[in-house]
This record gives structure tokens, sequence and C-alpha cells, in this order.
């Protein structure tokens, strides 16, 4: 009986499912906007009180909350982050959406390097694997190297495969999100308030995202 109910629930929870778009309204999308909404208590919330001016970086624990956030958001959705909570003022402002701009583009010059990488891998094992089969078919079939070859062949085309098809879509993924989050819009509110924005204003939201620009809202 015992062993029937912990099958039945088993059974229950692998069948287990949800309306992922129904979370994704509730908690992010409004219209054509993706939010990430957080409160903050202070300058040190978001900047690491470590930094030194000038060479500001962000609190790991800021940019765990926004990625983590992030996650769920499909990439066709541009991102508004709003701070609440404090009150900056306008040097603390642009320093904090300096810094989260500059946190972000290096994240994607990181996967363009790492795209490069990738395909001066994919361009050596190419040429690794043809210079392996010329020798392998070049070769007298009883040769004592033949077999070695013929491993090393068949390991530089399956290198090679893994390259393109694991390696290169996980950087790829890595540098579409952090070419969503480069352009995410900031916006600093008093206190957060869950409203819905007019269409105009949201339209209005999207060309600035294009142009980087910090917006205030009441």
């Amino acid at each position: 009986m015992l062993r029937r109910r912990k099958k039945r629930n088993i059974s229950h929870f692998r069948r287990k499912k949800v309306d992922t778009s129904k979370y994704l309204k509730d908690y992010y999308v409004d219209n054509q906007l993706a939010y990430i909404s957080c409160n903050v208590e202070s300058y040190d919330d978001i900047i690491d009180h470590y930094s030194v001016p000038d060479y500001e970086d962000l609190n790991p624990d800021f940019v765990a909350f926004i990625e983590e956030n992030a996650e769920h958001i499909p990439l066709e959705y541009p991102i508004v982050l709003e701070i609440t909570g404090h009150v900056f003022n306008m040097t603390q402002k642009q320093i904090i959406i300096e810094t989260i701009n500059d946190y972000y583009n290096m994240k994607l010059g990181d996967t363009q390097l790492d795209m490069n990488d990738n395909n001066k891998r994919c361009l050596l094992l190419v040429v690794l694997s043809v210079i392996a089969w010329t020798l392998y078919f070049a070769l007298d079939v009883d040769h004592h190297y033949i077999f070695m070859i013929d491993f090393l062949s068949w390991y530089f085309i399956w290198f090679l495969a893994e390259t393109i098809l694991f390696d290169r879509q996980v950087i790829k993924d890595k540098k579409n999100s952090y070419g969503q989050l480069s352009s995410m819009k900031v916006l600093f509110r008093k206190k957060f308030v869950d409203d819905e924005v007019p269409l105009t204003v949201e339209q209005q939201i999207i060309d600035e995202i294009l142009e980087d620009n910090v917006t205030d809202r009441p």
C-alpha cells in the first residue's frame, strides 16, 4: 500500500505542469516591456562599497538579483530596471547607470572574445581533421600507425562537433543574454507602485533603450 502511494505521488509530480506565460505576465511583462523592480536602502546596495571613485563596480548581490530575474524574461522583451526605495542625487544616478552599462558591456565583450576563440578552435579542428584523414587514406592499410591516425581523425571530428553544437550555443546564449542586459533601461522611482505604463510612455521607453538614456519617474 505504501509503495503504491509513493508511485502515485511520483507519477503526479512528474505530470505536474505550470503555465509559464501566466507567471511571466504577472511578474515581469507589461505589454511590450519586461520589468525588474529592485528595492534598495542605500547607494551601497548597488555600488560595491569597496569601490573607489571613478572605478565603481556593482554590488555582487545586486548583480545576482538582476540576473536571476532576467533568466525568466524571453529575449524578445526589452528590460526595464526600476530602482526604488531610496532617493539618489543626480551624480549618484549617473554613476549607477554608467556602472550598470559598463558592467554588462564588459560581459558582452567577454562573450565576443569567447566567440572568436570558438571560431579559431573550430578552424584548427577542421585543419587537423583534414590532415588526419589525408594521412589515413594516404598510408597503407597495414601501416602500424594507421589505427592511431584513424582514432585521431574521429577524435578531431567529435571534438569539432561538440565545439560547434554545444560550446558555441552556450556562448551564443550568454551573448544574447548580456546583449539584452547591456541595453537595459534604468528608471528611478521614490516608491514602488504596480501601475500600468501608458502605451505612449512605453513606446518612449523602448526608443530610449536604444539611446541608453536614463529616465526618472515620479
